[in-house]
């Protein structure tokens, strides 16, 4: 009799399944437990964004003009509860005790980092933001042409990680 069916005889599909997963090389295992895994965005290529961002703030460069303007989040639902995890800002949720940030990239939601404070995350979506979709972005302030082309000389100068903590004075 086939041990996948015989559960009266001691064996059953979950026991089959745990000793072919425990006989699988480490590197499978982890393919084998069907686990959601998240890109991150440092593994994503910036270098056509940058090139296109680049095109867009030159003509505004010197002309004290924003780049891109705040973007108001959705509203609440008002017949539903609303998650412990909302914030205020667009693409920042709250995780236990830091500040996620999450962005679409290519199709697929895309880790970005955790954060201690909130402005931080915001600043930082705004940032990857605007490196995907230019001056149609959303984000949550309004950034000049200028301050743009400081984050992005920020991005390049530390190997392609974003300090957000340099830009808050900025806002003030």
């Amino acid at each position: 009799m086939n041990p996948i069916y015989n559960i009266f005889g001691g064996f059953c599909l979950c026991d089959i399944q745990n000793q072919l997963q425990q006989m699988m090389p480490v590197s499978e295992r982890s393919q084998y437990k069907h686990q959601k895994q998240v890109k991150a965005i440092y593994s994503y290529d910036f270098s056509k964004h940058q090139e296109k961002l680049k095109a867009k703030l030159l003509p505004l460069l010197g002309t004290g003009l924003s780049f891109v303007y705040a973007k108001k989040k959705a509203n609440v639902c008002k017949t539903r509860r609303v998650s412990k995890r909302r914030t205020r800002s667009i693409g920042v949720t709250k995780n236990s005790v830091n500040y996620q940030t999450v962005i679409v990239a290519e199709g697929k939601k895309t880790y970005v980092g955790s954060f201690p404070l909130e402005i931080d995350a915001a600043i930082t979506f705004d940032f990857y933001s605007m490196m995907l979709h230019n001056n149609k972005a959303p984000t949550n302030f309004s950034w000049r042409a200028e301050d743009v082309f400081e984050m992005l000389k920020n991005f390049n100068q530390n190997g392609g990680v974003f300090e957000a903590s340099h830009f808050r004075d900025i806002l003030s």
